[in-house]
């Protein structure tokens, strides 16, 4: 598997600005018909520039949709981060969980865009990489939370918990929003009840049993 490859960081404000543009052109095409039936002329026609422009920051595709998906990423990661900080028990810990995935699933449902740009990057061996970072470091945040309000808990318990949480969110999501309500909205809840039982086991601070392969 080969990494993908990094685009060029804009250094003015003009250049960024047509970074921007073209990372929105790519936003809404990708966002409408999928990764692989966009092209970067398309790209480059929606954004109203010449095709060599997209290739000074962009070297391919790939890179223009793992820019697109960092931006989510840090929006996301920034709910995490909210909650986690306002959170000072249990109860609290649990409310403010509750408030933070729904919030992500708010994010989702009023932009149906997104959950087609993150099955592309799902679809893509190269960039399905970025997706598993971004799930180790909210991982990282919450394990980090969790592990302080409750010191009895075991960290690395936590930690792979907070991981699987957090890398089946975005596919929990995506299947919820593929059902017609009030199935979906009764698969998000049933989610939310898990994280709020494991929750549970960590504030009790006793170790779950699981008969280990």
């Amino acid at each position: 598997m080969t990494e993908p490859q990094r685009r060029r960081q804009p250094s003015q404000d003009r250049s960024r600005e047509k970074c921007e543009t073209i990372i929105r052109a790519a936003r809404d095409l990708i966002g409408e018909r999928g990764n692989d039936a966009v092209s970067m002329r398309e790209i480059a026609r929606q954004a109203g520039v010449p095709i060599s422009s997209i290739y000074q920051y962009f070297p391919d595709k790939k890179a223009i949709l793992a820019a697109i998906m960092e931006g989510y990423f840090e929006q996301i990661r920034g709910l995490i981060r909210t909650f986690a900080d306002t959170s000072s028990d249990i109860d609290s810990l649990i409310a403010q969980t509750h408030r933070g995935l729904d919030g992500l699933y708010q994010l989702f449902r009023g932009d149906p865009a997104l959950a087609t740009l993150w099955a592309g990057l799902q679809a893509n061996p190269d960039l399905r990489e970025l997706d598993a970072e971004d799930s180790r470091r909210n991982a990282a945040i919450l394990a980090g939370k969790i592990t302080g309000l409750f010191p009895k808990a075991d960290p690395d318990e936590v930690y792979d918990s907070m991981l699987l949480l957090s890398h089946g969110l975005g596919m929990t999501v995506r299947i919820a929003l593929s059902l017609e309500e009030p199935e979906g909205q009764r698969l998000f809840n049933e989610f939310k009840r898990i994280v709020s039982l494991r929750l549970q086991s960590f504030a009790g601070s006793e170790p779950a049993s699981v008969n280990e392969a």
